[in-house]
């Protein structure tokens, strides 16, 4: 009678393709934009905050109101951008080992994180534009240049820019024929039986009824 050994009595786990290079580094490129719009969100304020301390040596001509609707709108759309960059370092984890709704996810929403990326490396103090005449813009914005270090502004343009560029590219990358390999659910395979010792028995030939080994009835 045939049985199951020790080492095939579980079900065999589903066959998966190794992972390709493609999905890991579009993985990379996802958790480094997420990365990189957490670390953006700091220097932005930082950035601001030196025009805002340039603009206390000036009078506002009016509009105080409308300046601060834009100062709670550009803190809700920081708060949206953290959460989509949180999210993401979380969908690249799962892209890693293959989760196929992980993709399907990053696709759906890596887009609006681009888009907050981009409006976020051209966005000015929209507050300070609102208040002060012309005059005083070009002096505050002098003023606030002179006093924040050189490298702010280029590594927050990069950071802005760089991140929805390799966030299009590791969505093509999951778009790949190879990364379709790796994401397609596999069918289980069963496992070998053990026959006599030394003999491999599959599970179709083990469930076909044995053959009678006794002689032939007479007619």
């Amino acid at each position: 009678m045939a049985s199951r050994t020790d080492s095939t009595a579980k079900a065999s786990q589903p066959a998966r393709t190794p992972r390709p290079r493609v999905v890991a580094l579009a993985c990379l490129l996802l958790a480094l934009a997420a990365v990189a719009q957490l670390a953006a969100l700091p220097l932005t304020y930082w950035h601001q905050d030196f025009f805002h301390t340039a603009a206390r040596s000036f009078e506002p001509t009016g509009g105080v109101a409308f300046a601060g609707l834009g100062s709670t709108a550009d803190l809700l759309a920081d708060l949206l951008t953290a959460v989509l960059a949180i999210g993401l370092l979380a969908l690249a984890a799962a892209n890693v080992v293959g989760v196929n709704g992980a993709r399907i996810a990053s696709w759906a929403t890596a887009p609006f994180l681009a888009c907050c990326a981009t409006v976020g490396a051209v966005r000015s103090p929209r507050p300070l534009y609102s208040v002060y005449s012309d005059g005083d813009i070009d002096r505050i914005t002098t003023m606030a240049r002179d006093g924040m270090p050189l490298w702010l502004e280029p590594l927050l343009l990069t950071l802005g820019l760089g991140a929805p560029v390799a966030i299009l590219v590791a969505l093509v990358l999951l778009a790949l024929p190879r990364s379709n390999d790796f994401f397609r659910r596999r069918l289980p395979v069963d496992p070998p039986w053990l026959g006599h010792p030394g003999e491999v028995v599959t599970p179709s030939k083990a469930a076909s009824p044995a053959r009678s080994e006794g002689p032939p009835s007479a007619g």
